[in-house]
């Protein structure tokens, strides 16, 4: 199986974006249904959802909103500075909350006593706290989030790739979610292979990303 790297992948977004002129926040929305596509539903109506405040973070929040319409329970926890968030994620964030869903910002020790409950007490938790450009080692309330879910969670899913997995290498940048099943999008990254123990079940879904933008990528790689 080809497998691409963090730059190469994001290369093919930027020119299906730009090049192409599909809006980012329509390949979001396809990212989510393709989740969705991966869930039980008749089996799972309690979810956990950890959101950072990147592009990963929004697929979170696209996803939270497609839970949502199915009338499903949802606890929503945002890691970091919602105001720092990216375009995307705060198109997202302004519509959840302009629709009044409850979620809580984790900004201290605190928090993770909520998170805790909810790890313990839902049937699924979904892992969108960091995506492929994770270049740094988690510290601080990121890593207590992350510490958390792999001590109580029982049964996570993965958005992309299992935050704190380094996208190029595979290796856990200081701490790493411990994945039942990974969604990953368009391509497989190079990343994902042989580290089984923190991404489970590895599956890649097409989000609508042309050939044509792969073509162009690979080519000049």
């Amino acid at each position: 199986m080809l497998a691409v790297t963090c730059d190469e992948m994001k290369a093919m977004d930027d020119y299906t974006i730009k090049d192409l002129g599909i809006p980012g926040i329509l390949l979001m929305e396809n990212a989510a249904f393709r989740v969705m596509e991966n869930i039980d539903l008749e089996k799972n109506n309690k979810f956990t959802i950890l959101c950072g405040i990147g592009n990963n973070g929004s697929d979170g929040l696209a996803i939270a909103r497609q839970l949502m319409i199915k009338d499903k329970h949802i606890d929503l926890f945002i890691v970091g500075d919602v105001r720092k968030g990216t375009e995307n994620f705060k198109t997202y964030f302004n519509f959840l909350t302009n629709i009044n869903i409850n979620y809580v910002n984790v900004t201290k020790k605190d928090d993770l006593n909520t998170l805790q409950r909810a790890l313990e007490e839902n049937d699924m938790t979904i892992d969108a706290l960091f995506g492929l450009g994770l270049s740094k080692n988690i510290d601080s309330l990121y890593f207590d989030v992350i510490s958390y879910t792999n001590h109580y969670s029982l049964y996570t899913l993965s958005v992309d790739i299992p935050s704190g997995i380094n996208c190029n290498t595979g290796n856990v940048m200081g701490i790493a979610i411990k994945a039942d099943k990974t969604i990953t999008f368009h391509m497989m990254k190079k990343g994902l292979l042989g580290i089984e123990g923190y991404t489970g079940k590895v599956l890649v879904e097409n989000i609508g990303i042309p050939d044509q933008a792969t073509k162009a990528v690979l080519k000049s790689s």
